[in-house]
Formats: structure tokens, C-alpha cells, sequence
């Protein structure tokens, strides 16, 4: 294993080289939005379209020109969009994991990424699905289902849900790679065990701003992304078809996949994002290289002095090859 022999260079990046090295990513790994995150985000599609297709499929009956149609669909696309906002991190677990695994192996497995994942499902599903809120508010909507249009439920409710998802989202966006990379225990009887809310703390806390206003500057960013690939969909269907306005396949198939490719998009960012937030806080390219050098002088790494305050061990998959490639964003 050699730790400081990573196929992603590891070292400080500005907002754009991480956004640039996450399409470099995106190219050389290409099955990750196309097969990793579908393999997470498929029972989240399914289920938002159990519980809000309904709302088009009805409206299209009597006409989705409607002037009263306007309000049900503008329901349709408001809950939507919220809902894959909440489960985007639920959905790219596989993909988080086989991030982590990319760092240090140049073919990670797929396989290897899903076991994982299905291994520690209670733990990510208890805080990404629940405590981030979105079963929750997948319930919400499953009350209303087949109810007529209420400006409270339908507009208050979801713009109240936004504001806190994101000001939690906003000032804690790393949760996804603690839970699933570092493996931090939710609770512990030893208090020298770093838990989750305690490891959450000591990695956002010290660079709050900074990781706030780079995640809300990523989140403008993708906004507008997720609008150029929406319309640029609507533009090719209507070449291809001749039909220009919003049917029942922009609505139910276009506008859900513009949004989840975006949140796949988002998984990949955050990622790279929460690389460099340890290497800033942490020096974790100087931690590889010290452990790296003492595994070829010792064998293991008891050369290494102990830190006075405990750790989270390694954060990233372990590499199972010594295979070396090419490093991913060397000139990134």
C-alpha cells in the first residue's frame, strides 16, 4: 500500500479546479453518474414518482394549458425539486464510497462500493434519509396525496423545509464522507472515540465561512447548470418531436432526470470539496506522506508518534492494488 501514491492529486484547490477536476473525474469514470448513482438513486425515483405523478397525469386530462393547471404543476415541480434536494446525499452513497476508493486504486469495484454501502445502510439511512429529512418529507406529501392544491401545505411548508434543509446542508455538508469514509460511530462509551456530531464539529467548525459560502457558491453554480441541461433537453425534444410545449414526458421524464444528473454532479463536487477541506485543516496530504514514508522504513506505521488528541483513523477506502496510473488532476 502506498499511501502518498494517489490516483487523485491530493493538494489544495481553488472553487473552479475542484469543479474542474470533478468533470475530470466525471471523464475518466464515466459510469459515475450513469451507473453508480443510479444504483443509489433509484429507489428515490421510483418513490417520488409513486408519490407525485399523480399531479401531472390528472391535470393532463383536462389540459395542462389550463390557466388553473398552472398552480397543480408549479406543486408538481416544487415538491419534486425539494425532494431530490433531500435525498441527493442518500442517493450517492455508492457513489461517495467509490470516490474514497478512486483516490487510492486506479480500477475501484462497484461491487465492493455497493457491499459497503449495503453494510452500513441503518447508519446513512438514519442520518441522511431521516435526520436530513427526507423520508420525512416524502411522508408529508404521501398524506397529501390526491388532495387538491393548499397554498399553505404547497408553498409555505416546502419553502420552510428549503430554509432549514439548507442552512443545515449549508453549515455541515460533509456528513455523507464522515459517515461512510471515516466511519465515525453515532454514539460511543468511550469518550475518547471520536463520534460523529463530535468529528462533524471539529472538521466544520474551524472553517465555517469558508465552507459555507464555497457550498453556496457550488449550489448557484449547479442551479445553473441544472437549467441549461432542463432546457437543453426541451430544445432537443423539440427538435426531434416538433413539439415545443411542456407535456407529460418533459414534466414526468425530462425535468426529474435534469434534476437528479445535477445531483449526481453535486455528489461528485462535495467530495472533492471535502478532500480539500482536510488538507487544509488537517494537512491530510502531509498525514499520507508521513504514513507512507514510515510503512516503507517499519513495515507498518508504529514509527508514527501518536497524536496527543485521537484521530479518526484513515478517512479513505484502503487501496487492496499497489497498481499506479496516472493521477487524476495533476495540472487541475
Amino acid at each position: 500500500m502506498q499511501l502518498d501514491q494517489t490516483h487523485v492529486a491530493v493538494r489544495v484547490r481553488t472553487l473552479a479546479e475542484i469543479g474542474d477536476l470533478a468533470l475530470v473525474l466525471l471523464h475518466r469514470y464515466p459510469t459515475l453518474l450513469f451507473v453508480g448513482f443510479l444504483l443509489g438513486a433509484w429507489p428515490w425515483m421510483v418513490a417520488n414518482a409513486l408519490l407525485l405523478s399523480w399531479i401531472p397525469l390528472t391535470e393532463a386530462q383536462y389540459g395542462l394549458d389550463d390557466s388553473e393547471a398552472i398552480w397543480e404543476l408549479s406543486r408538481y415541480a416544487t415538491w419534486m425539486a425539494l425532494l431530490v434536494f433531500l435525498q441527493t446525499p442518500a442517493a450517492g452513497v455508492v457513489t461517495t464510497i467509490y470516490l474514497g476508493q478512486a483516490v487510492f486504486e486506479h480500477k475501484p469495484s462497484w461491487r465492493s462500493a455497493l457491499q459497503i454501502a449495503r453494510q452500513q445502510f441503518w447508519r446513512w439511512f438514519y442520518c441522511l434519509g431521516i435526520r436530513r429529512l427526507a423520508i420525512p418529507v416524502m411522508i408529508l406529501v404521501a398524506v397529501r396525496l390526491f388532495q387538491p392544491y393548499d397554498t399553505v401545505f404547497d408553498v409555505t411548508l416546502p419553502v420552510i423545509v428549503f430554509v432549514v434543509a439548507l442552512a443545515v446542508r449549508a453549515g455541515r455538508p460533509f456528513l455523507p464522507e464522515m459517515i461512510l469514509l471515516e466511519m465515525c460511530p453515532l454514539r460511543s462509551k468511550n469518550a475518547s472515540e471520536i463520534t460523529l456530531s463530535r468529528r462533524a464539529r471539529a472538521l466544520h467548525r474551524p472553517a465555517g465561512s469558508d465552507v459555507g459560502s464555497r457550498w453556496f457558491a457550488a449550489a448557484l453554480t449547479l442551479t445553473v447548470i441544472f437549467a441549461g441541461l432542463f432546457y437543453s433537453l426541451v430544445w432537443v425534444r423539440g427538435i426531434v418531436t416538433g413539439y415545443w410545449n411542456f407535456g407529460l414526458v418533459t414534466l414526468l421524464l425530462l425535468y426529474p432526470l435534469a434534476l437528479w444528473t445535477v445531483g449526481g454532479l453535486s455528489v461528485v463536487v462535495r467530495m472533492i470539496a471535502y478532500l480539500d477541506t482536510r488538507i487544509r485543516l488537517e494537512g491530510w496530504d502531509v498525514e499520507l506522506a508521513v504514513r507512507a514514508e514510515a510503512m516503507r522504513q517499519f513495515g507498518d506505521e508504529t514509527g508514527i508518534p501518536k497524536p496527543a488528541s485521537p484521530t479518526p483513523s484513515e478517512s479513505i477506502a484502503v487501496p487492496r492494488s499497489n497498481e499506479v496510473a496516472a493521477t487524476v488532476g495533476e495540472a487541475s
